[in-house]
Protein backbone atom coordinates (compact mmCIF):
# COMPACT_ATOMS: atom_id res chain seq x y z
CA UNK A 1 0.00 0.00 0.00
CA UNK A 2 3.08 2.16 -0.09
CA UNK A 3 2.72 4.30 2.84
CA UNK A 4 3.36 4.36 7.10
CA UNK A 5 0.35 2.72 9.20
CA UNK A 6 0.53 4.06 12.92
CA UNK A 7 -2.16 3.71 15.56
CA UNK A 8 -2.36 6.33 18.63
CA UNK A 9 -3.47 4.67 21.92
CA UNK A 10 -3.73 6.26 25.22
CA UNK A 11 -0.62 5.52 27.51
CA UNK A 12 -1.26 1.96 29.13
CA UNK A 13 -4.98 1.75 28.25
CA UNK A 14 -4.94 -0.79 27.94
CA UNK A 15 -2.04 -2.55 29.70
CA UNK A 16 -1.87 -4.96 26.39
CA UNK A 17 -2.42 -2.19 24.22
CA UNK A 18 0.72 -2.06 22.67
CA UNK A 19 0.89 -5.79 22.12
CA UNK A 20 -3.00 -5.40 20.17
CA UNK A 21 -1.80 -2.86 18.36
CA UNK A 22 1.37 -4.93 16.86
CA UNK A 23 -1.06 -7.39 16.33
CA UNK A 24 -3.32 -5.17 14.20
CA UNK A 25 -0.29 -4.01 12.36
CA UNK A 26 0.48 -7.72 11.53
CA UNK A 27 -3.04 -8.43 10.10
CA UNK A 28 -1.81 -5.00 7.45
CA UNK A 29 1.39 -7.09 6.18
CA UNK A 30 -0.84 -9.84 5.73
CA UNK A 31 -3.28 -8.14 3.64
CA UNK A 32 -0.36 -6.52 1.54
CA UNK A 33 0.64 -9.97 0.42
CA UNK A 34 -2.68 -11.22 -0.45
CA UNK A 35 -4.30 -8.19 -1.54
CA UNK A 36 -1.34 -6.44 -3.79
CA UNK A 37 -1.18 -5.74 -7.21
CA UNK A 38 3.10 -5.61 -6.82
CA UNK A 39 2.92 -8.96 -5.12
CA UNK A 40 2.43 -11.85 -8.17
CA UNK A 41 1.86 -14.35 -5.23
CA UNK A 42 -1.19 -12.62 -4.37
CA UNK A 43 -4.63 -13.20 -5.11
CA UNK A 44 -5.34 -10.15 -6.77
CA UNK A 45 -2.45 -10.64 -9.39
CA UNK A 46 -3.34 -14.33 -9.56
CA UNK A 47 -6.85 -13.66 -10.87
CA UNK A 48 -6.02 -10.60 -12.88
CA UNK A 49 -4.24 -12.98 -14.56
CA UNK A 50 -6.90 -15.59 -14.47
CA UNK A 51 -8.16 -16.71 -18.05
CA UNK A 52 -11.76 -15.14 -18.42
CA UNK A 53 -14.78 -17.23 -17.33
CA UNK A 54 -12.37 -19.57 -15.19
CA UNK A 55 -13.65 -19.99 -11.58
CA UNK A 56 -10.21 -18.73 -9.03
CA UNK A 57 -11.10 -20.35 -5.17
CA UNK A 58 -9.65 -16.63 -3.12
CA UNK A 59 -9.00 -16.16 0.60
CA UNK A 60 -12.07 -14.56 2.64
CA UNK A 61 -10.20 -11.56 2.84
CA UNK A 62 -10.21 -11.25 -1.01
CA UNK A 63 -13.54 -12.17 -1.11
CA UNK A 64 -14.63 -9.60 1.07
CA UNK A 65 -13.10 -6.76 -0.44
CA UNK A 66 -14.27 -7.57 -4.04
CA UNK A 67 -17.66 -8.00 -2.29
CA UNK A 68 -17.74 -4.23 -0.79
CA UNK A 69 -16.04 -3.18 -4.02
CA UNK A 70 -19.04 -4.23 -5.74
CA UNK A 71 -21.53 -3.17 -3.76
CA UNK A 72 -19.92 0.77 -3.33
CA UNK A 73 -19.77 0.28 -7.20
CA UNK A 74 -23.45 0.01 -7.23
CA UNK A 75 -24.46 2.74 -5.03
CA UNK A 76 -21.99 4.96 -6.79
CA UNK A 77 -23.72 3.87 -10.44
CA UNK A 78 -20.08 2.99 -11.21
CA UNK A 79 -18.76 6.23 -10.20
CA UNK A 80 -16.53 3.92 -8.15
CA UNK A 81 -14.80 1.09 -9.72
CA UNK A 82 -11.77 -1.03 -8.89
CA UNK A 83 -11.38 -2.21 -12.56
CA UNK A 84 -10.01 0.96 -13.99
CA UNK A 85 -6.33 1.08 -13.45
CA UNK A 86 -6.29 0.83 -17.48
CA UNK A 87 -7.37 4.39 -17.70
CA UNK A 88 -4.45 5.57 -15.23
CA UNK A 89 -2.37 3.47 -17.36
CA UNK A 90 -3.04 5.06 -20.45
CA UNK A 91 -3.12 8.63 -18.59
CA UNK A 92 0.49 8.09 -17.50
CA UNK A 93 -0.38 8.44 -13.91
CA UNK A 94 0.37 4.84 -13.38
CA UNK A 95 4.18 5.28 -13.71
CA UNK A 96 3.66 9.38 -12.27
CA UNK A 97 4.05 10.61 -15.53
CA UNK A 98 0.95 12.49 -17.20
CA UNK A 99 0.04 12.47 -21.04
CA UNK A 100 -2.57 13.22 -22.93
CA UNK A 101 -4.39 9.61 -24.93
CA UNK A 102 -6.01 9.61 -27.86
CA UNK A 103 -9.61 8.82 -28.39
CA UNK A 104 -8.61 5.19 -29.20
CA UNK A 105 -6.75 4.48 -26.52
CA UNK A 106 -9.48 5.93 -23.98
CA UNK A 107 -12.10 3.94 -25.84
CA UNK A 108 -10.13 0.66 -26.12
CA UNK A 109 -9.56 1.09 -22.60
CA UNK A 110 -13.18 1.67 -21.19
CA UNK A 111 -14.12 -1.50 -23.38
CA UNK A 112 -12.34 -3.80 -20.81
CA UNK A 113 -13.25 -1.34 -17.76
CA UNK A 114 -16.38 -2.44 -15.23
CA UNK A 115 -16.49 -4.09 -11.97
CA UNK A 116 -20.04 -5.61 -12.74
CA UNK A 117 -17.61 -8.10 -14.68
CA UNK A 118 -16.62 -9.63 -11.37
CA UNK A 119 -18.62 -12.47 -10.18
CA UNK A 120 -18.79 -13.77 -7.35
CA UNK A 121 -19.84 -17.38 -5.96
CA UNK A 122 -19.98 -16.69 -1.81
CA UNK A 123 -20.73 -20.28 -1.13
CA UNK A 124 -17.87 -21.84 -2.41
CA UNK A 125 -15.71 -18.47 -1.95
CA UNK A 126 -14.10 -17.85 -5.67
CA UNK A 127 -14.35 -15.43 -8.24
CA UNK A 128 -14.01 -15.22 -11.75
CA UNK A 129 -14.07 -12.28 -14.63
CA UNK A 130 -16.46 -12.11 -17.35
CA UNK A 131 -14.63 -9.88 -19.04
CA UNK A 132 -10.88 -9.18 -19.54
CA UNK A 133 -10.75 -7.26 -16.67
CA UNK A 134 -8.22 -6.38 -14.26
CA UNK A 135 -8.93 -5.41 -10.00
CA UNK A 136 -6.47 -2.87 -8.45
CA UNK A 137 -7.40 -1.94 -4.98
CA UNK A 138 -5.88 1.73 -4.94
CA UNK A 139 -8.98 3.34 -4.13
CA UNK A 140 -10.13 1.26 -1.38
CA UNK A 141 -7.46 -0.87 -0.57
CA UNK A 142 -5.93 0.89 2.61
CA UNK A 143 -9.75 1.76 4.25
CA UNK A 144 -10.95 -1.74 4.06
CA UNK A 145 -7.10 -2.85 5.58
CA UNK A 146 -7.74 -0.46 8.37
CA UNK A 147 -11.26 -1.85 9.32
CA UNK A 148 -9.77 -5.33 9.08
CA UNK A 149 -7.04 -4.26 11.52
CA UNK A 150 -9.80 -2.31 13.54
CA UNK A 151 -11.30 -5.35 14.34
CA UNK A 152 -8.60 -7.08 15.62
CA UNK A 153 -7.77 -4.55 18.57
CA UNK A 154 -11.41 -4.37 19.18
CA UNK A 155 -11.28 -8.15 19.91
CA UNK A 156 -8.29 -7.28 22.31
CA UNK A 157 -11.05 -4.82 24.08
CA UNK A 158 -9.04 -1.60 22.93
CA UNK A 159 -11.72 1.00 22.61
CA UNK A 160 -9.84 4.26 22.30
CA UNK A 161 -7.60 4.63 18.97
CA UNK A 162 -6.84 6.34 15.79
CA UNK A 163 -5.19 4.38 13.35
CA UNK A 164 -4.29 5.78 9.76
CA UNK A 165 -2.83 4.79 6.64
CA UNK A 166 -0.58 7.61 5.03
CA UNK A 167 -2.98 9.88 6.86
CA UNK A 168 -5.30 10.31 3.70
CA UNK A 169 -7.31 7.38 5.40
CA UNK A 170 -8.33 7.46 9.39
CA UNK A 171 -10.44 5.97 11.37
CA UNK A 172 -11.08 6.83 15.19
CA UNK A 173 -12.74 5.26 18.30
CA UNK A 174 -13.56 6.49 21.61
CA UNK A 175 -11.80 9.52 22.56
CA UNK A 176 -8.85 11.38 21.87
CA UNK A 177 -8.19 12.49 26.14
CA UNK A 178 -9.02 9.88 28.54
CA UNK A 179 -10.47 11.70 30.64
CA UNK A 180 -13.43 13.25 27.98
CA UNK A 181 -14.12 9.45 25.75
CA UNK A 182 -16.78 10.86 24.27
CA UNK A 183 -15.11 13.73 22.79
CA UNK A 184 -13.85 12.26 19.75
CA UNK A 185 -10.71 13.06 18.35
CA UNK A 186 -9.46 15.82 16.54
CA UNK A 187 -8.19 15.79 12.94
CA UNK A 188 -6.50 18.71 10.95
CA UNK A 189 -8.01 19.52 7.30
CA UNK A 190 -5.29 20.94 5.32
CA UNK A 191 -5.58 22.66 1.82
CA UNK A 192 -5.17 20.42 -0.53
CA UNK A 193 -2.73 22.63 -2.59
CA UNK A 194 -1.18 24.55 0.51
CA UNK A 195 0.51 21.50 2.92
CA UNK A 196 1.42 24.26 5.50
CA UNK A 197 -2.23 25.97 5.64
CA UNK A 198 -5.23 24.45 8.26
CA UNK A 199 -8.34 24.89 7.16
CA UNK A 200 -10.00 23.87 10.49
CA UNK A 201 -10.49 20.81 12.27
CA UNK A 202 -13.11 17.74 12.10
CA UNK A 203 -14.21 15.73 15.15
CA UNK A 204 -14.06 12.36 14.62
CA UNK A 205 -15.89 9.57 17.25
CA UNK A 206 -16.50 6.00 15.95
CA UNK A 207 -15.74 7.52 12.02
CA UNK A 208 -13.68 6.71 9.64
CA UNK A 209 -12.10 9.80 7.17
CA UNK A 210 -11.06 9.00 3.44
CA UNK A 211 -9.86 11.96 1.32
CA UNK A 212 -9.46 11.87 -2.32
CA UNK A 213 -8.29 15.10 -5.10
CA UNK A 214 -5.83 15.46 -7.59
CA UNK A 215 -3.18 18.05 -5.64
CA UNK A 216 0.04 15.98 -5.76
CA UNK A 217 -0.86 14.10 -9.16
CA UNK A 218 -1.44 16.23 -12.22
CA UNK A 219 -0.38 17.36 -15.20
CA UNK A 220 -0.57 20.34 -18.08
CA UNK A 221 -1.49 19.60 -21.89
CA UNK A 222 -2.00 22.69 -23.72
CA UNK A 223 -2.82 25.30 -20.73
CA UNK A 224 -4.93 22.52 -19.52
CA UNK A 225 -4.41 20.80 -16.17
CA UNK A 226 -5.39 17.12 -15.91
CA UNK A 227 -5.74 15.16 -12.67
CA UNK A 228 -5.32 11.88 -11.41
CA UNK A 229 -8.84 10.83 -10.53
CA UNK A 230 -10.68 9.41 -13.66
CA UNK A 231 -14.36 8.67 -13.82
CA UNK A 232 -13.86 5.36 -15.35
CA UNK A 233 -17.84 5.68 -17.07
CA UNK A 234 -16.33 8.61 -19.61
CA UNK A 235 -12.27 7.72 -19.06
CA UNK A 236 -11.49 11.15 -18.83
CA UNK A 237 -10.03 13.09 -15.63
CA UNK A 238 -13.02 14.47 -13.50
CA UNK A 239 -12.93 18.17 -12.80
CA UNK A 240 -14.62 20.92 -10.53
CA UNK A 241 -13.35 20.30 -6.88
CA UNK A 242 -9.94 20.17 -4.98
CA UNK A 243 -10.58 17.53 -2.86
CA UNK A 244 -13.68 15.79 -0.97
CA UNK A 245 -13.43 13.96 2.71
CA UNK A 246 -16.34 11.72 3.44
CA UNK A 247 -16.47 10.26 6.82
CA UNK A 248 -18.24 6.78 7.22
CA UNK A 249 -18.72 4.58 10.22
CA UNK A 250 -16.15 1.95 7.76
CA UNK A 251 -12.73 2.42 6.73
CA UNK A 252 -13.29 0.97 3.85
CA UNK A 253 -17.05 3.13 2.87
CA UNK A 254 -15.08 6.66 3.34
CA UNK A 255 -12.19 5.59 1.05
CA UNK A 256 -13.98 4.36 -2.07
CA UNK A 257 -16.52 7.34 -1.10
CA UNK A 258 -14.28 9.97 -1.46
CA UNK A 259 -13.04 8.76 -4.63
CA UNK A 260 -17.15 8.04 -5.97
CA UNK A 261 -18.44 11.13 -4.94
CA UNK A 262 -15.00 13.11 -6.39
CA UNK A 263 -16.08 11.67 -9.83
CA UNK A 264 -19.87 12.16 -9.54
CA UNK A 265 -19.41 16.19 -8.89
CA UNK A 266 -20.52 18.46 -5.95
CA UNK A 267 -24.11 18.53 -7.49
CA UNK A 268 -24.68 14.89 -7.36
CA UNK A 269 -22.18 14.39 -4.22
CA UNK A 270 -24.53 16.27 -2.28
CA UNK A 271 -27.70 14.31 -3.38
CA UNK A 272 -26.17 11.17 -2.33
CA UNK A 273 -25.07 12.53 0.70
CA UNK A 274 -28.84 14.01 1.30
CA UNK A 275 -30.06 10.19 0.64
CA UNK A 276 -27.77 8.67 3.02
CA UNK A 277 -27.58 10.36 6.16
CA UNK A 278 -24.75 7.78 7.52
CA UNK A 279 -21.89 9.67 5.15
CA UNK A 280 -20.92 13.06 5.95
CA UNK A 281 -18.71 15.05 3.39
CA UNK A 282 -16.46 18.08 3.04
CA UNK A 283 -15.80 19.18 0.44
CA UNK A 284 -13.37 21.63 -1.05
CA UNK A 285 -13.82 24.36 -4.12
CA UNK A 286 -11.83 26.79 -5.82
CA UNK A 287 -12.43 30.50 -6.06
CA UNK A 288 -11.80 32.90 -8.43
CA UNK A 289 -9.62 34.27 -5.78
CA UNK A 290 -6.05 33.02 -6.14
CA UNK A 291 -5.25 31.10 -2.74
CA UNK A 292 -8.33 30.56 -0.93
CA UNK A 293 -11.06 27.65 -1.27
CA UNK A 294 -14.83 27.31 -0.39
CA UNK A 295 -15.97 24.94 2.36
CA UNK A 296 -19.03 22.60 1.21
CA UNK A 297 -19.97 20.67 4.40
CA UNK A 298 -23.21 18.07 4.12
CA UNK A 299 -24.67 15.81 7.04
CA UNK A 300 -22.48 17.08 9.58
CA UNK A 301 -22.92 17.18 13.61
CA UNK A 302 -23.01 20.73 14.92
CA UNK A 303 -19.15 21.21 15.71
CA UNK A 304 -17.92 18.51 14.25
CA UNK A 305 -16.55 21.18 11.66
CA UNK A 306 -14.73 23.80 12.73
CA UNK A 307 -13.28 26.06 10.81
CA UNK A 308 -9.54 27.73 11.07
Amino acid sequence: MACRFEILLHPGQPSHGGEAACEALETITYLEQVLSVYVPSSDLSRLNANDVGTWLDVSESTFQLLKLGKEIHEATNGAFDMTAAKLSKIWGFHQRQGKMPTELEIASALENIGTEYIELDEAARRVRFQQSIEVNPGGIGKGFAIDCAAGSLHKRGVQHFAFHGGKSSVLCHGGQSWDAPDQGWKIAVRHPEQSERILGTLTLMNQALGTSGPANQFFYFRGKRYGHIIDPRSGWPSEGLLSITVLHPSAGWADALATGLFVMGLERAIEYCERNPDVCMLALAATERAGTCEVITCNMKPDQWLRS
